[in-house]
């Protein structure tokens, strides 16, 4: 017997708990210059505090962040996912995913997406050790959040610099990079 959708989200939310845990909490930005007294470089707030690796690897083409103890796929196109897609496209992409032993993928929220930038890195703007990029660092990555003046728009972000915008749901294609895990 299959449970209603409902119900395998439910349980796949008391898995990741017990999966994922963090003593973590908000990423530093890895602005390291003082441009100006009082910038993020003057105090380089946030995590990881007394040196914590953020990133682990496991090994399986999938990569904790130890700060926000979210699970993202290292490479997407590994995952099968090599090419940019519609918006609604890429949330069934992400839904049906299943990869590396977990099949609760979702499409990140644009906070989600926006915690993996690291601001002292560009093209691309997040750790390579961690993160490969899709060849084309100029499009950008949906995310599941709408944008609330323009129903029809998501939030994305440019892998390039990290720089968030927004892209029509309906008519542009971008690319996806899922991730499991967090509250709901």
């Amino acid at each position: 017997m299959q449970l209603h959708l409902k119900h395998r989200k439910a349980s796949r939310i008391i898995k990741r708990v017990t999966e994922i845990t963090t003593d973590g909490g908000l990423p530093k930005t890895g602005q390291t210059m003082i441009y100006q007294p009082g910038d993020d470089g003057s105090y380089q707030m946030g995590y990881p505090i007394g040196g914590v690796q953020r990133f682990i690897d496991n090994g399986d083409g999938t990569i904790i962040d130890m700060a926000t103890g979210l699970m993202w796929i290292k490479d997407p196109q590994a995952a099968g996912l090599r090419s940019s897609m519609y918006w609604y496209d890429a949330i069934n992409a992400c839904e049906n995913l299943d990869y590396a032993g977990h099949d609760d993928w979702r499409m990140p929220n644009i906070n989600e997406l926006l915690s993996i930038v690291d601001h002292s890195r560009y093209d691309p703007a997040f750790d390579l050790m961690y993160f490969i990029p899709f060849p084309d660092t100029w499009t950008p990555n949906w995310s599941s959040t709408v944008c609330a003046p323009w129903l029809d728009g998501a939030w994305c972000m440019y892998p390039y610099d990290g720089y968030k915008t927004v892209w029509s749901r309906i008519s542009d294609m971008c690319f996806v990079r899922p991730v499991r895990g967090g509250q709901s």
